[in-house]
């Protein structure tokens, strides 16, 4: 029943969603402090008809039992599917993440990530650095396969224009244990965008990411 209520809470903003996200990480290799695996992600703007797709073989390294660090390196289609003009995107990535348990079920994450990005056919100037803020609650006992509840925010910064540009705010997500291997967060995301002038451009986003573990 209290499962039952929380998808409720998700559902109406579900079925308004103006963007679909559907992220998948997989864990391909664990030999502490080191770690390496492969994100793939889909992108659909059911509005606009953008369609951005991505593959990226990252490597993370274990510094201090509270701090890690990693590298990515990703590559992307983006693609209008009313015109059928695509290009890609090619993006180094530096990341530097801090953690910490408040509480035995309280997690607070920090996640620190410059981008260097090179669109084809564009300058190389379209760099920016991103900041989240997360956190999670693990559930004492599980409900069912649901593990924990989180929230989180985003800041991403366009380091040509100087400016914070765009803005992600995940008011609710949960966390679903599907096998001892594979976890499935269901969320829903505000994507707010500077617009030329002063004010704010936002749109609605059903997103799930899948983790499998090898």
């Amino acid at each position: 029943m209290r499962i039952l209520l929380l998808l409720v809470c998700l559902a109406p903003a579900c079925l308004q969603a103006d963007e679909w996200w559907a992220w998948t990480m997989l864990d391909l290799w664990r030999a502490p402090p080191w770690s390496a695996g492969v994100f793939l992600g889909n992108r659909l703007d059911t509005e606009d008809g953008s369609y951005v797709q991505i593959i990226s073989p990252r490597v993370k390294y274990q510094l201090l039992p509270w701090l890690e660090t990693g590298i990515g390196l990703s590559t992307l289609s983006i693609e209008n599917t009313r015109t059928h003009v695509r290009y890609w995107q090619e993006r180094p990535e530096l990341e530097l993440n801090p953690k910490f348990d408040l509480t035995r079920q309280l997690r607070l994450e920090n996640r620190n990530r410059m981008e260097w990005r090179w669109n084809e056919g564009e300058p190389f100037t379209t760099h920016r650095s991103r900041h989240r803020l997360q956190l999670g609650w693990t559930l004492p006992q599980p409900l069912g396969p649901l593990t924990r509840i989180f929230a989180s925010n985003e800041w991403l910064i366009d380091l040509h224009r100087q400016n914070w540009t765009e803005n992600r705010l995940v008011p609710l997500g949960l966390t679903f244990k599907l096998t001892e291997n594979t976890d499935l967060d269901v969320f829903h995301m505000i994507v707010s965008q500077r617009a030329r002038g002063s004010g704010w451009d936002a749109e609605s986003v059903l997103g799930t990411y899948l983790r499998l573990r090898f």
